[in-house]
C-alpha cells in the first residue's frame, strides 16, 4: 500500500492481518511480531459474575480469549 491507498484497501489489509492472527492462534500457538507484541490464546475458567441489570450473580462459562502483550518499546514514547 502506498500514498494512494483507499480506506477500503486499508480496511481489507487490516482484516487480512487479523484473520491471519486468529487462524495462527486458533491452534494454541503464540504469535510473536517483532517490535510489536505477542498474541496468545488463553483458557479462562468458569466463574461467577455480577449482573448489574438484575443485581444477581450469574454463571460465566469457561472460554478461550485472545490476549495481546505489547512489545517493550511499543508503548514507550521516544525521548527527545
Amino acid at each position: 500500500m502506498g500514498p494512494g491507498a483507499t480506506r477500503a484497501t486499508a480496511s481489507a489489509a487490516v482484516e487480512a492481518v487479523l484473520a491471519s492472527i486468529h487462524q495462527a492462534t486458533e491452534a494454541g500457538e503464540k504469535l510473536h511480531l517483532a517490535h510489536f507484541g505477542t498474541f496468545e490464546r488463553v483458557q479462562r475458567a468458569a466463574r461467577q459474575g455480577f449482573d448489574i441489570n438484575t443485581g444477581t450473580l450469574r454463571a460465566i462459562p469457561e472460554k478461550q480469549e485472545l490476549t495481546f502483550k505489547a512489545a517493550k518499546g511499543l508503548l514507550h514514547e521516544p525521548t527527545p
